[in-house]
């Protein structure tokens, strides 16, 4: 599926009939990449609290390409850096990695969140896989960002009280960064689901409309 470009739209298999040209998973693209950087500039002064990841996952669920998918966190987180400042650069290069890494939950988003017959799968189920892949997300950026400041950044000590040190210092920043994946995730997905909805209703309607 990766490597399709833009073409095949999301969820091909479970709905050709929607399925978006490539001009609408470009604008797509775009209009992802300004948002994640407009609004990762308007919190810059709230600590961790970011869409980037959530915007991984939705991507990743959306696009055909995973190539595409990877471009909007890290065209994000490249763009906005340039006005909020670049750093250290493996701690950096560690931050990306772990914001675009949602992305390798597509597979598990497209058979959890599946929009059929003009009808979206389980609410419960869906929403139980978004939770849990914004939670683990969040958790897993915690563990690997604050591990590599411990490595890297020469602030604390190289022993284990220093790593469990570096870990209770971060520790108030995981709630900003829990509160952006879930709640950006939970906009984003229900968004989308609204959105398809209203679609399908409208084109059925019209439908009706035609033949009559």
């Amino acid at each position: 599926m990766a490597g399709r470009g833009w073409r095949d739209g999301p969820l091909r298999m479970e709905h050709r009939v929607s399925q978006p040209k490539g001009y609408s998973e470009a604008l797509a693209f775009f209009g992802l990449v300004a948002c994640g950087i407009s609004v990762r500039l308007y919190f810059r002064d709230v600590p961790n609290f970011a869409p980037v990841a959530a915007l991984a996952l939705f991507a990743g669920y959306f696009f055909a390409s995973r190539t595409v998918a990877l471009a909007v966190p890290l065209t994000i987180m490249m763009v906005s850096d340039t006005v909020l400042g670049y750093y250290h650069l493996p701690l950096m290069l560690t931050v990306y990695t772990m914001l675009a890494l949602p992305v390798a939950a597509r597979g598990l988003m497209r058979r959890l969140f599946r929009f059929q017959d003009g009808r979206w799968s389980s609410n419960l189920l869906s929403a139980g896989g978004l939770l849990g892949c914004g939670i683990i997300s969040s958790v897993l950026f915690f563990l690997v960002t604050n591990f590599a400041s411990w490595m890297v950044m020469g602030i604390y000590d190289k022993s284990w009280a220093g790593l469990l040190h570096c870990y209770a210092q971060g520790l108030p920043f995981f709630r900003y960064t829990l509160a952006g994946d879930l709640g950006f995730g939970l906009s984003l997905f229900v968004g989308y689901a609204v959105m398809r909805s209203v679609m399908v209703a409208s084109r059925r309607q019209l439908a009706g409309d035609v033949a009559r």
